[in-house]
C-alpha cells in the first residue's frame, strides 16, 4: 500500500520534472540569451605609458533572434562605461542582408575617446562583407582590414577573418615592433598559433560563443575550434588570449550555462 507521504513525494518529484521540462526551454531561449554579463579584467601590459579602458564586443549576430533593440541596449551600456576604445571582433550579422545597415548604425552610436575599431567574421563575409565594410565606414566605425593603428602608445592590430581566407598576418603586423605594447583583434581563436610567432602582447577574439549550450557535468556540446578553445583566458606559446563568449546565438536561439558577455579590460603599465 502506498502511503500519503509516498504519494506526496511522487507528486512533488513529478511537478519538479514537469517544471524543469517546461521552464528549461523558456529559460534557455528567452532569459539567458538576454542576461548579459559584464566581465572585468585587469591586464598588465609592459611598455604601455598610461592606463587604457577597452571594451570588447563580439559575435552580435544581428537577426530575428538578436534584434537591433537588444543591440541598442548593449551600445547604451557600453557608453555608460565611458571606455577609451571599443573593439569588435566580427560576426555582426548571421546571414540576412537586411540587418547590415541597422547594425552598422547601432555600432556607429558607440562613444569612446579613441574611437571604435572592428574586424569582420566569417558570417559577415558569407553575408556581404564588402557592403558591411561600406556601411561601417559611413557610420564612422573603423574597419581594420589587416592593418594596425597606434592609440595612446598601444598598437592595435586587426587581422581579417581566417575561415574565409581573408587573413594576412604579415600585412596586419607591418611596422609593429616586437617590444611595443600590442593588442590583436582576430575573429577565431585558432589564429593564435600564427599570431604567437609575431609576439603579440594580448589577443582578443570570439567565434566560439563559449560553447553557447553547456551541460552540467559535460560542458559545451560543440565548439568551433580545432584546438578546443572555448572561453576565457589562454596562454599559447607566450601569447595571452581572451576568448569572449559573444552576444548572439547560432544556429539555435538558445544559451544555457553560457551567458552573453561584454568584456571590460583595464590595460595598465607594468
Amino acid at each position: 500500500m502506498v502511503s500519503r507521504t509516498d504519494l506526496t513525494s511522487r507528486r512533488e518529484l513529478l511537478t519538479a520534472a514537469v517544471g524543469t521540462a517546461l521552464l528549461g526551454p523558456v529559460y534557455s531561449w528567452y532569459v539567458e540569451p538576454r542576461w548579459v554579463q559584464g566581465t572585468h579584467q585587469r591586464v598588465v601590459m609592459p611598455g604601455l605609458t598610461a592606463p587604457l579602458k577597452v571594451v570588447h564586443l563580439t559575435d552580435i549576430h544581428a537577426s530575428d533572434a538578436v534584434p537591433l533593440r537588444f543591440v541598442r541596449k548593449i551600445v547604451e551600456r557600453v557608453n555608460r562605461a565611458a571606455p577609451d576604445v571599443v573593439v569588435v571582433t566580427g560576426d555582426l550579422v548571421t546571414e540576412d542582408t537586411t540587418y547590415i545597415s541597422g547594425i552598422a548604425e547601432e555600432l556607429g552610436r558607440l562613444r569612446a575617446r579613441l574611437g571604435t575599431y572592428l574586424i569582420l567574421g566569417n558570417h559577415d563575409y558569407w553575408t556581404d562583407g564588402a557592403r558591411i565594410s561600406r556601411e561601417l565606414d559611413r557610420h564612422g566605425v573603423n574597419h581594420l582590414r589587416n592593418a594596425n593603428v597606434v592609440l595612446d602608445g598601444l598598437r592595435l592590430v586587426g587581422i581579417d577573418d581566417h575561415w574565409t581566407g581573408n587573413d594576412d598576418l604579415d600585412r596586419a603586423m607591418a611596422g609593429v615592433g616586437t617590444d611595443e605594447p600590442s593588442l590583436l583583434l582576430m575573429h577565431s581563436p585558432d589564429l593564435i598559433y600564427q599570431a604567437s610567432d609575431a609576439q603579440i602582447g594580448l589577443a582578443l577574439c570570439g567565434h566560439t560563443h563559449g560553447g553557447q549550450v553547456r551541460l552540467p557535468g559535460y560542458g559545451a556540446i560543440t565548439v568551433p575550434s580545432a584546438y578546443g578553445f572555448e572561453q576565457g583566458w589562454y596562454v599559447v606559446e607566450g601569447s595571452r588570449m581572451y576568448v569572449n563568449r559573444g552576444l548572439g546565438t547560432l544556429p539555435i536561439r538558445a544559451r544555457f550555462n553560457c551567458r552573453p558577455e561584454v568584456l571590460h579590460l583595464e590595460l595598465v603599465p607594468e
